[in-house]
This record gives structure tokens, C-alpha cells and sequence, in this order.
């Protein structure tokens, strides 16, 4: 409006353009849209002034304190966003200057992965970009959040430059953690196979349980799905409930292959394996790829960027922090490619185990869960030590039974009853 200007004014967030199309903005009855011309006079009284008016008003202020007070410092940004970066800012402990520098030079020394991070959010978004572009006033009048952002889109490709400078600090943990997981879970699938114990122990399952399924349509197995094992405990004595087949199983494999007994050794790691997701690792795998990916296009970029500069000067741009920062980010992203493809194969590894893990145990590979897998092999595990020490104990406290246990099982096992009867009564 000609010749006068808000007193204050709206604070706002524009709904971008993109988001505009089926919204109730573009839906919106137009007929049902006020014509505020009628209303432009109460307004402009109401919610404007004269800029002269305003410009007056100061300078007689000023000249009633004597020109001793503070000028007022020039706010572009809305409240709530100027408050965020305010109470951030004042967390570092360094200046506008400062915290450019550190990005420029990647000065890890300067700037922390937790404060890089912070800093992300505290980039110029491309409207404010624009705000400060058609601010014409003194640089030095605005507040601390503006001067913030002002120093921050200097910095070309600054959002980029940030993202890659956390990607550099956090790589090594998370490249470190993907590559432990992912030889943890490779390895446990080696050891599951290639134990032969368990294999011995699982064969001894087969038996018993095809025996308890006689005359049972799934009597007479060949095989079991590993899950199968998880019953085993459920199943207790029509004459004790205390004694499950587990227990039997346990005493069995004891007097009659004792040599399978150690066989939860060769699968101690099945626990921390059942913890790990494999579809978590590819999806990590992919995320640090597609940083890298992005890190070498930021650095086309720079790179394209400073010789347009150095054309446009006809001479050398002379900028050294760009140089430090292509320098150091090129090496980064050299090694963490090398580093990543090498985690790739490795998965590539993990993968060819799976497939030979649920083949070798005959299950389906198409909906075959590895975690699931190894977390029914530790409870299979645990559930026969506990089931083994619980025998083990009886033995101790029941008289001595080494005939019995020569001649068979019964004996243990009617002697284990009679024991619980009296403990009942």
C-alpha cells in the first residue's frame, strides 16, 4: 500500500506450491472470498503507519535520551524460529566466523558430530535465503539469529558440506557396527551348520518325537522344522507334570551319547544372532551407499563450482578452504567406498550361509527368518541345559542309581516321580 508500511507484521509459513493442488486453498468457494477493499481505509488505520511518521518518532527519542540508547536491532524472522536458533547459538561457544571456518576446513576439533548435527537444523531454509537476499538494511542492525543465517548461505553448498561432514564423523561406528553384526551372523550360521553335536542331538529328537507321534499322521518323520524343538518342554508326563520330554531328551542323549552333551558350545553365539535383523543390515548398508553416493556428487559440485569461480576472476579463486575441503572429502570418500564394498561382500557372504543354513536344515529359503532361526536354536539350547541340570540336581539328592541308569531310564525317572510325591506331601 503507497506510503505507508505494518506496524507488525503477519509471521507466517507460506504453503509451498507443490503442496498447494487439492488443498482447501485452491478448493475454496471464491465467491465466498472477502473483497477487503471496502474495509482498506479502517485497516491502514487501524494496522499501518506513515514510514516518515515512524522515522520521526525516533529521531525525537533519540534526541530526549541524548542519543545514549541502544539501537534497535532489525528482526527478520518469526519468533518461534529466532528463539530456536537463539537458545541453540548459545550452546557454542564460538562465533558466526568460527563455526564457518570449521565447516569449510571440516575442523572435527571444532565442531562435534552432536553440534554438526544441531547446526543442520539451524540451516537457512530457501525461503529464508530469499528474505535475506531482499534485505537492503545494515547487516549489522539485525539480531544474532539472522546474522547467523546470513554467515551460514554464504557458504555454498552449506547444507550438503554439513551432511557430509557428519557423514564423516559417524562412519566409523556405523560402518564399524555393520561389519560386527554382519560377521556375527555369518559366523553363527556357519557354526549352527557345521555342527555335527547338534546334529547328533537333533537326530535323537527325531527318534523320541516320532515315537510319541506312533500311530499319529505326523509319525514316522524324516525331518522336523527347527521350531519343532520349542515343543518339546510343553509336553510333560501324564504322571508327573514336573517331567517334560525335554527332561527325557536331556537324560537320554546323557546315558546314551554323552559326548553330544557340549553340543550348545557350538551354537553359544545363537543368542546374540537371534538379536540382529538382517534386513536392518541391508537397509544400513544402503543408507551409508547412498551417503556415499551423495557425498560424490556434492563434491562434483563444489569442484564444477570453484573453476566457473576461478573462470569468471581468469584466475586462481584463491579459495584454500574449498581446496582443504575437497581435499580431505575425496580421501574420505575413497576409503569409505573401499570400506563399504568390503562390507558388501561380506554380506554377500551372510547371504550364501542363510540359503545354505535353510537348505541344509530343510526349510523354505523364501520365507526363511535367520533371526527367528537362531532365536528357536537358543531357547532350544537353554531349555535343555536348564532340563539337564534339573536332572542333575535330582541325581545328586536321590539315592544312588547307577544300575538303573545302566539297565535304562525308567528307573531315574520313577525314582524322580517318587522323590516329587514326597516333596508334595
Amino acid at each position: 500500500i503507497p506510503g505507508v508500511v505494518p506496524k507488525k507484521i503477519v509471521h507466517w509459513k507460506k504453503v509451498p506450491g507443490q503442496r498447494l493442488a487439492n488443498s482447501l486453498w485452491t478448493t475454496s468457494n471464491k465467491e465466498t472470498c472477502l473483497d477487503l477493499s471496502q474495509h482498506s481505509q479502517e485497516l491502514v488505520s487501524l494496522f499501518f503507519e506513515n514510514p516518515e511518521d515512524v522515522r520521526k518518532a525516533k529521531a525525537k527519542a533519540a534526541r530526549a535520551t541524548g542519543g545514549a540508547g541502544k539501537s534497535k536491532t532489525v528482526g527478520l524472522l518469526d519468533m518461534k524460529r529466532a528463539n530456536n536458533i537463539a537458545i541453540s547459538l548459545s550452546r557454542f561457544k564460538y562465533s558466526n566466523k568460527e563455526i564457518k571456518e570449521a565447516i569449510l576446513t571440516l575442523n572435527e576439533g571444532l565442531l562435534s558430530l552432536e553440534q554438526l548435527q544441531m547446526v543442520l537444523g539451524l540451516l537457512p531454509t530457501s525461503d529464508e535465503i530469499k528474505m535475506l537476499k531482499a534485505y537492503k538494511g545494515d547487516e549489522d542492525k539485525l539480531g544474532a539469529p539472522e546474522k547467523f543465517l546470513f554467515t551460514m548461505a554464504r557458504i555454498p553448498k552449506v547444507e550438503a558440506r554439513v551432511q557430509g561432514f557428519i557423514f564423516k564423523q559417524e562412519f566409523n561406528s556405523r560402518k564399524s557396527l555393520l561389519k560386527e553384526a554382519v560377521t556375527v551372523i555369518a559366523s553363527c550360521a556357519k557354526r549352527v551348520t557345521d555342527s555335527t553335536k547338534f546334529k547328533g542331538v537333533l537326530e535323537i529328537t527325531l527318534a523320541l518325537g516320532n515315537f510319541v507321534n506312533s500311530g499319529h499322521h505326523l509319525g514316522n518323520a524324516q525331518g522336523f522344522s527347527i521350531e519343532g524343538v520349542l515343543m518339546l518342554s510343553g509336553i510333560k508326563s501324564g504322571g508327573n507334570k514336573k517331567i517334560s520330554l525335554m527332561h527325557y531328551l536331556a537324560a537320554l542323549v546323557s546315558s546314551k551319547e554323552p559326548h553330544l552333551l557340549d553340543f550348545t558350545h557350538d551354537l553359544r553365539r545363537c543368542k546374540q544372532a537371534s538379536q540382529i535383523c538382517d534386513a536392518a543390515l541391508k537397509g544400513e548398508l544402503r543408507q551409508l551407499l547412498q551417503c556415499c553416493t551423495e557425498l560424490s556428487q556434492t563434491l562434483t559440485d563444489i569442484e564444477k563450482g570453484q573453476e566457473t569461480k576461478a573462470k569468471e576472476q581468469k584466475k586462481d579463486s584463491g579459495d584454500t578452504s574449498t581446496s582443504t575441503f575437497l581435499d580431505i572429502m575425496t580421501q574420505f570418500h575413497t576409503g569409505a567406498r573401499q570400506e563399504l564394498n568390503e562390507v558388501k561382500a561380506k554380506m554377500t557372504l551372510m547371504d550364501q550361509r542363510f540359503e545354505s543354513l535353510a537348505k541344509y536344515f530343510g526349510e523354505d529359503s523364501k520365507t526363511f527368518n535367520p533371526g527367528q532361526f537362531f532365536g528357536h536354536v537358543n531357547t532350544f539350547c537353554e531349555e535343555f541345559e536348564k532340563a539337564l541340570e534339573e536332572m542333575r540336581e535330582f541325581q545328586k539328592k536321590s539315592p544312588s542309581d547307577t544300575e538303573g541308569a545302566a539297565a535304562g531310564l525308567g528307573s531315574l525317572f520313577a525314582a524322580f516321580s517318587s522323590k516329587d510325591v514326597q516333596q508334595d506331601k
